[in-house]
């Protein structure tokens, strides 16, 4: 294996690491309590309530032209003069890459986060559309792209009807997707696509749902909590696992959160415990206040007619 004297050198002395991280860290801390200071001020009340329109300075990003492009010039600037004096050292900004997309969180205030995402020349034809909710304010630095601009006009069970419109959008343009009706997808890049995004996710998000563009029908949809989507994930590792110990908890679970993680957790506890899952079931389908009722009635109807011995238990077991 070939290794680069300049790397073999850092393992020698990791002083030169050290010092490049301490200067790049300067650096964004210079910009951050200079040209950025009231702009992250304001990201950070933003992150928290109100409209952006409340913010000036951070609705200036996309209301005056030639705002966010100073901006970011100003954070490149300070950033590639210390890349260049420390080449080897780490852009202290969270950052990925894949597929040809390129996103650099510049910063991120509670439910507030300030990137810039840069798009490589591409072509795609979408097939699904997701909606996930929440707001994007996007102002476009440079290139163009032609862009899909989906609307949800409708939902039905498994379902929905939706309106897509295609577009060019071009440097200087203001961008805007807010609630959970509206999404953008990126249909072709035009040579490179560059757009300064700050984003906001409700204090409760909605559950994100996927639907087929050819049909309207609903492919996948998933809770849009961080949390749930862990409660979802550890409980289906559980049901995987066969823990069958585990079923009482589940169902007192089946009380608590989104209807969608609900009707997970029931799901997994009538696999590990039947008793425990159609006594959960059963209290379900008996609260005609609750949204699960009629689809857990339901239910409980198609096991009871597949399984007649299953009413026995819903006698016997279920709480009222």
């Amino acid at each position: 294996m070939r290794i680069d004297p300049q790397l073999r050198a850092l393992r020698s002395d990791t002083a030169p690491q050290r010092k490049a991280q301490i200067a790049l860290e300067a650096a964004r801390d210079a910009w951050a309590h200079g040209p950025a200071r009231s702009v992250l001020e304001q990201l950070e009340s933003y992150g928290r309530k109100g409209d952006l329109a409340d913010y000036p300075a951070l609705s200036g990003l996309f209301a005056e032209p030639g705002t966010a492009s100073a901006l970011i010039e100003a954070l490149m600037a300070s950033l590639l003069d210390e890349v260049r004096a420390h080449p080897l050292g780490q852009v202290p900004l969270r950052h990925q890459y894949k597929d040809g997309l390129s996103v650099l969180q510049i910063a991120q205030r509670g439910r507030a986060a300030l990137s810039l995402i840069t798009y490589e020349e591409t072509e795609v034809d979408p097939t699904s559309v997701c909606f996930a909710g929440g707001e994007r304010h996007e102002a476009v630095l440079a290139g163009s792209a032609d862009i899909c601009e989906f609307e949800l006009l409708a939902e039905a069970p498994g379902r929905a009807s939706i309106d897509c419109r295609t577009r060019r959008a071009v440097a200087g343009e203001y961008l805007l997707c807010e609630g959970e009706k509206q999404t953008r997808q990126i249909r072709q890049v035009h040579g490179r696509f560059v757009v300064l995004r700050l984003s906001r996710t409700e204090e409760m998000p909605p559950e994100t749902r996927q639907y087929s563009l050819a049909d309207g029908r609903l492919l996948h949809r998933a809770s849009g909590c961080r949390a749930e989507s862990q409660r979802e994930m550890a409980t289906a590792l559980l049901g995987r696992m066969g823990r069958s110990d585990v079923a009482p908890l589940l169902a007192r679970l089946t009380r608590e959160g989104s209807d969608h993680i609900r009707w997970q957790t029931l799901r997994e506890c009538l696999a590990l415990d039947t008793v425990e899952g159609f006594g959960a079931l059963s209290a379900i389908a008996r609260n005609p206040a609750d949204p699960l009722a009629t689809p857990a009635g339901a239910l409980m109807a198609q096991l009871v007619e597949a399984h007649p011995q299953l009413s026995q238990i819903e006698v016997s077991q279920c709480p009222v």
